[in-house]
């Protein structure tokens, strides 16, 4: 039994969320606590709304971006980021896949051999002519 958290949308009291079995149903009743009616005890003189409430999809949850907000404007940052795939010579047909994963994995190695010298853990690579 796999159980997964679904919205869904009721008419008169907006989103609610359920817990319901994978995959989730197209229609639930609405929880909402709607008409007051003749107490049966002191703790129960509401009904639910009943009212059958149709499955919303779930608005995403926002991750916090890393990028500056001036790297999306139009003319702004052209410097890509360190680590930011550049896919422009791969979109184009310049260079096969094969070449564009050997150019990514040469970019990362450099990288990382910059991060570990400007830590101290290495020290710099000696080119003898």
């Amino acid at each position: 039994m796999s159980l997964i958290c679904a919205e869904y949308m009721c008419p008169e009291h907006g989103v609610f969320e359920e817990f319901v079995e994978r995959p989730a149903p197209d229609e639930m009743p609405c929880p909402v606590a709607g008409s007051e009616i003749a107490p049966l005890s002191v703790f129960d003189n509401f009904l639910p709304c009943g009212f059958l409430s149709p499955w919303c999809m779930s608005a995403p949850k926002m991750a916090i971006d890393s990028v500056p907000c001036y790297a999306t404007v139009r003319g702004g940052d052209t410097e890509r980021r360190p680590g930011m795939l550049d896919t422009r010579d791969l979109g184009e047909g310049r260079v096969t896949h094969e070449q564009w994963k050997a150019k990514q994995r040469d970019a990362q190695r450099t990288r990382r051999h910059k991060m570990l010298v400007d830590k101290g853990v290495i020290s710099k690579k000696i080119q003898v002519g």
